[in-house]
């Protein structure tokens, strides 16, 4: 049969097809909610409300409910039908009811009363006493002697019963066999004389982390071969439970990131690190790895520099400590490398990538900022790796330029350098307690413009040159010591107003104490021992003031030396203590002049070409006391009281520049 249209036949059949699809789908995508809600107070036989009675339905336990300061209620999302609703309290018997759940409806009733009539016959004291990885131990107190269930699992809807064999008033059960790093939930049952089910709380709890295994028993980095590539090694963990090893690489100052995607087989002993960063700090650990995947505690490597140019700020602490260096470390412009106090530097002794000015050493460039910030107790080190003893080891710090920010170099040891420890080639640095020990050449400055104090500085053991400056404003050097050095101070400059200051330094060295070509200069209250060499050697100065050599105590062949130029030269104690030496004070330029209250004593000649002016003198100083020798004078020295002043003469006497 048909429904008849002229233009349009649909068969009836087809009509019945299309209404079933609509009823089949209005029951799958549009059928009504299967849940219903429940809201009630709890009070006791007095009609007083209940507070924090624990309320829930056991077909829907992940929903638990405390009741509030009124006794209410509400407990959402439960199933359509007849619901077992449970009502626990300590004070009160457990409560049991049946009630039913309409779908899409909030079901009310208006109140639950608890008894206390079996108020007694009640769970208390429920602890969780001890938690390990895999168990935990159980106690909880009946009001008498019962055998007792716990019901136990990752919800709450447990899964698993502890059965008690034996009753008992004061109960401990130990459940084994858990998970680590696992939330169980668990609570305590009995059933009494008349078959009446009393129950506990629900708690939770959490086992513990996986035992751990043995970490390895030891880890190296292989030198760095290639670029951008790091081999790790480690020594097999003790642990009888590994099963392999995760490697981990930490770079700067950020987070532990797992390297392998795969944990390593237990027969495994090296992994390469093929993704490292150019120009960045990383430190790299390995863990042993359990069957449960537990991982032992990491032993962790050295920091290493990965070749590259340091592109982003840097700082390295003393945790980093120490740092292996294979290649030249390079600090871009407008970068800021830092390292703190306590922070040591292991340099490789060749260059593994012959980059730099030097090929074959290893160097720091600064064309950005660096930022030594040592202390007293706690220096930045730089020496070689492996101990190796050469002098030439590595090419030390070329600070390139300023225009970051002023280069900081404080409290800062150094050791093994080829060439100059240190070069500064910028308009401006600060450098202080920075210590040159065993090396060709020391500290050389090249053309600073603004002032430079180098305050508490040292060198010794220097083959060369322990201090060069050229071209540089002004520079005081203050409260140096500079011993076994070739020679201690070279100055050169071509620039009348440049200047050059020492004061309260010690200076031993084998060739030269301090020479050059000066704007002008003070050198004051200095002890100068050579005992070959000569002292001063001035071959030019380029003003006509404000140059002086004063209160200087000098022991040497030779003591000072002018080739051109116009000094005052006063109240010095210039000696050779042997009593063999050469010239004292020599001035070869076309002045004869005199130099006054001087002491020059135990030189073939005292004087060549220029005199002792008023108040020189020539007689044994009577030098006394310390250990080297510190050129002290005894108390009945005449010289206590000869210089301009009317006071001491020599190093120990108060300048008055």
């Amino acid at each position: 049969m048909f429904l008849t249209d002229r233009k349009n036949l649909v068969p009836v059949c087809v009509v019945t097809v299309l209404l079933v699809l609509v009823a089949l789908l209005s029951g799958c995508g549009l059928r009504q909610s299967q849940t219903g809600s429940l809201s009630s107070r709890i009070i006791d036989a007095d009609g007083n409300a209940v507070v924090n009675a624990v309320v829930f339905s056991i077909f829907a336990e992940q929903e638990k409910v405390y009741s509030g300061v009124d006794g209410g209620f509400y407990l959402s999302e439960l199933p359509a039908g007849i619901n077992n609703i449970v009502v626990m309290h300590s004070d009160f018997a457990l409560e049991e009811r049946q009630i039913e759940i309409k779908a899409s409806n909030a079901t009310v009733v208006e109140f639950i009363r608890l008894d206390r009539a079996n108020a007694p016959h009640r769970i208390s004291d429920v602890q969780v006493a001890d938690i390990a990885s895999t168990s935990a131990r159980i106690t909880w107190n009946t009001y008498r002697s019962v055998a007792c269930n716990i019901d136990y699992g990752t919800t709450m809807s447990y899964g698993t019963i502890y059965r008690e064999v034996r009753p008992s008033e004061q109960h401990a059960v130990i459940l084994t066999d858990l998970q680590p790093e696992t939330v169980y939930h668990f609570r305590v049952q009995y059933i009494d004389e008349d078959s009446v089910s009393h129950y506990s709380y629900d708690f939770p709890f959490r086992t513990d982390d996986s035992d751990r295994p043995e970490e390895p028993a030891a880890v190296r980095l292989s030198p760095i071969a290639a670029l951008g590539v790091v081999k790790v090694e480690w020594d097999a963990s003790d642990g009888h439970s590994v099963k392999g090893y995760n490697v981990y690489r930490k770079v700067n100052d950020g987070e532990w990131q797992r390297i392998n995607d795969t944990t390593a087989g237990a027969n495994i002993r090296i992994f390469s690190d093929t993704n490292a960063e150019s120009g960045t700090f990383c430190r790299y650990a390995v863990t042993a790895v359990n069957a449960f995947g537990a991982e032992s505690y990491k032993q962790v490597t050295s920091v290493v520099f990965i070749p590259g140019i340091i592109n982003r700020n840097v700082t390295v602490t003393v945790a980093d400590s120490p740092v292996i260096v294979y290649s030249d470390l390079i600090i871009s412009a407008g970068v800021t490398f830092t390292a703190e106090a306590g922070c040591e530097f292991l340099i490789a002794e060749s260059d593994a990538f012959a980059a730099g000015l030097d090929e074959q050493r290893i160097e720091i460039q600064v064309h950005g900022r660096i930022s030594l910030q040592g202390k007293a107790e706690n220096p930045v080190k730089f020496g070689p790796f492996q101990g190796s003893g050469k002098r030439d080891h590595w090419a030390g710090i070329r600070i390139l330029s300023s225009l970051t920010g002023i280069s900081e170099i404080a409290h800062t040891q150094m050791f093994g350098c080829s060439g100059y420890a240190v070069t500064v080639a910028a308009d401006r640095a600060k450098i202080s307690a920075l210590a040159i020990t065993h090396s060709e050449n020391g500290l050389s400055l090249s053309g600073l413009r603004d002032t430079i104090e180098l305050v508490d500085v040292s060198f010794s053991q220097i083959s060369g040159v322990a201090f060069k400056v050229n071209k540089c404003r002004r520079v005081l050097v203050n409260n140096a010591t500079l011993s076994e050095v070739g020679t201690a101070i070279e100055n050169f400059t071509d620039y009348a107003d440049d200047q050059l200051l020492v004061r309260n330094t010690v200076i031993h060295c084998l060739q030269t104490g301090i020479v050059g070509i000066f704007g002008k200069f003070k050198i004051y209250n200095v002890l100068l021992v050579t005992d070959t060499g000569l002292a001063i050697n001035i071959e030019n100065v380029l003003n006509s003031r404000e140059n002086f050599i004063d209160h200087c105590t000098i022991d040497a062949m030779n003591g000072i030396l002018i080739n051109q130029g116009e000094i005052t030269v006063e109240n010095n104690i210039v000696i050779n203590r042997n009593l063999q030496g050469s010239v004292g004070i020599n001035n070869s330029s076309f002045l004869v002049p005199d130099y006054a209250f001087n002491n020059v004593y135990g030189f073939t000649n005292a004087y060549q070409g220029c005199a002792a002016g008023t108040g020189g003198v020539q007689t044994d100083p009577k030098f006394v006391g310390g250990n080297p020798f510190d050129y002290n004078l005894a108390p009945d020295s005449t010289l206590r009281l000869q210089d301009r002043y009317g006071s001491e003469m020599g190093r120990y006497g108060i300048s008055r520049l």
